[in-house]
């Protein structure tokens, strides 16, 4: 079973370099707490107590990430979230189904698209056993490349079922700053759950894929899989993500449900 995602405390500081500690705990605080850019970080003295360090020590972490330009200080008003940790980029948790959309937002990032294609298709024996129709059914099919504040992020491909939506009605409404997901929502699609397959994939530069990423080697790739259902059941869309490094990191966190027991 999926939970959302959270930690009951922190393990102990190491006493190396304990202000590199500090610095790379509060980085990690930031992302998961979700801070946005311009908001306001807890103070010292909470970071004192939570950390179990020194005042100075945890002065100097904080120091090091205003140096880095991720926090800035404001005289009388406190330590702000100037932007996002590099490489942490969109940080997902899979206990539940959001866009990427609204996981940018929490992180004050900001998402567009090049070679945005979309089209009118029939369904590839892959596409149509994923949407559970027969080969060569009429699908809206939306291809880009994902941007992430400006930088190549991924290669997104996703379909829907024309009788959902029509590739006319996707070309009209979608916003290439947002997800195929989001479109369908707002037009109120009862998508209510999704299945999920991870994977890892070598890209090369000779690869259509590699090819719209700009790649100048091959490269070690995320790969998102994924299928949207409708609260009946029925598939309602059909999901191919390439992610390169650095860009998006998943994690899992699971209830303990049952165990073998020794005796």
């Amino acid at each position: 079973m999926l939970v959302a995602a959270g930690r009951r405390g922190l393990a102990p500081l190491s006493k190396n370099l304990l202000y590199v500690e500090v610095e790379r705990r509060i980085e990690d605080l930031l992302v998961r707490k979700r801070y946005r850019v311009g908001d306001r970080i807890p103070p010292e003295a909470e970071l004192v107590e939570s950390l179990g360090v020194s005042r100075a020590t945890v002065r100097a972490g904080l120091s090091r990430l205003v140096e880095r330009g991720l926090l800035e200080r404001r005289q009388g008003s406190g330590t702000f979230l100037a932007r996002p940790p590099e490489g942490v980029r969109l940080r997902n948790g899979l206990e539940r189904l959001e866009s990427y959309t609204v996981h940018a937002e929490r992180l004050g990032l900001e998402l567009g698209s090049r070679g945005l294609k979309i089209e009118r298709v029939a369904a590839s024996a892959e596409e149509a056993s994923a949407l559970e129709v027969p080969e060569g059914t009429p699908l809206a099919r939306v291809e880009r490349v994902l941007l992430v504040d400006g930088e190549l992020a991924a290669w997104m491909v996703d379909v829907v079922p024309e009788e959902i939506m029509a590739a006319g009605e996707a070309l009209e409404g979608f916003d290439p700053n947002a997800m195929l997901l989001d479109l369908l929502v707002s037009r109120g699609v009862p998508i209510t759950h999704s299945k999920l397959l991870i994977d890892a994939e070598l890209i090369s530069p000779d690869d259509p894929v590699g090819r719209a990423l700009e790649l100048g080697s091959v490269s070690a790739a995320l790969s998102l899989i994924e299928t949207m259902y409708l609260e009946n059941g029925r598939p309602a869309q059909w999901s191919r993500n390439i992610f390169l490094p650095g860009h998006l990191d998943l994690h899992v966190v699971r209830e303990l449900y049952e165990v073998r027991r020794i005796s």
